[in-house]
């Protein structure tokens, strides 16, 4: 099993890194977690295409991590997808989904009527959203769903891989919180949020105190994420969805391996690991 890093970014826009997305590979199997800005970009970057996503999952609806769905789907018909897009994701994804269809519909009925292509297969979907906790197999990968705590939002998910005797587990969005350390027990992989809150410390013309309070509040800040990672006894702790993208690496290693024992692989855009 592999997993390349596509998006390591955050809202904040950065060329370096992405908006959230995330490709587990198997020799039979790509599955997609999170399409953010500029997805189609980073999987063409990795020799990967969306014409041979067989699923993809959601870890919520925040704009940073599906943005670019309707790019993604148009992108795989333009690139002779030939099956229907199975979407999993929290309550309420299909009611996305198809708003986002009929938004396009008339951009999307005259090209399918001018250009003639064979078949319109990469233009269907089917929508699963989650219970609370459950469990999905896609070909030879075996995937847990669980829910996480991102409050406000009221549906957010992490999710565990499994592939032969390998775990790889995915955090999405969340503060700490019980069910993740849970579901990530024993992970070889842990991939972690982190909110670098040294490095988020001024506030600006639209960004006030009580801003960077309610940000922080809602994701893992880099003085626990080592903690987690170590209560989780994972093999190997990978960070991503960096806010800010712009940090001091060296010392954010420091601060978590303080807690983690362990030092910390920061995330990078078209990073590979195999598992």
């Amino acid at each position: 099993m592999k997993l390349t890093l596509l998006g390591t970014g955050c809202p904040s826009i950065d060329y370096k890194r992405c908006g959230s997305s995330n490709l587990i590979t198997t020799k039979k199997t790509n599955i997609l977690v999170d399409c953010g800005s500029g997805v189609t970009q980073r999987l063409n970057e990795s020799g990967n295409t969306s014409a041979d996503i067989d699923a993809l999952f959601l870890t919520h609806l925040h704009s940073d991590h599906v943005i670019d769905l309707y790019q993604l789907i148009i992108s795989s018909w333009h690139s002779d997808r030939d099956s229907i897009w199975r979407i999993y994701g929290p309550k309420g994804t299909k009611k996305f989904v198809d708003q986002i269809f009929v938004a396009w519909k008339s951009e999307r009925e005259l090209r399918i009527s001018y250009e003639k292509r064979k078949s319109k297969k990469a233009l269907k979907y089917k929508v699963y959203e989650f219970h609370k906790t459950g469990s999905i197999a896609i070909n030879d990968i075996k995937i847990k769903y669980f829910e996480v705590d991102h409050k406000p939002v009221k549906f957010a998910y992490g999710f565990s891989f499994f592939y032969k005797n390998k775990k790889l587990t995915i955090s999405g969005d969340t503060r700490p919180c019980e069910s993740l350390m849970q579901n990530a027990r024993n992970s070889d992989v842990l991939l972690h949020e982190v909110f670098i809150e040294y490095e988020m410390n001024k506030t600006s013309k639209l960004r006030t105190k009580n801003t960077l309070h309610n940000v922080k509040e809602y994701h893992t800040p880099s003085n626990l994420v080592g903690k987690v990672a170590k209560l989780t006894n994972c093999k190997k702790l990978v960070l991503t969805h960096f806010v800010p993208t712009r940090f001091n690496a060296l010392r954010l290693k420091k601060i978590v391996k303080q807690d983690f024992g362990k030092e910390p692989i920061i995330g990078e855009d078209l990073l590979t690991i195999n598992i």
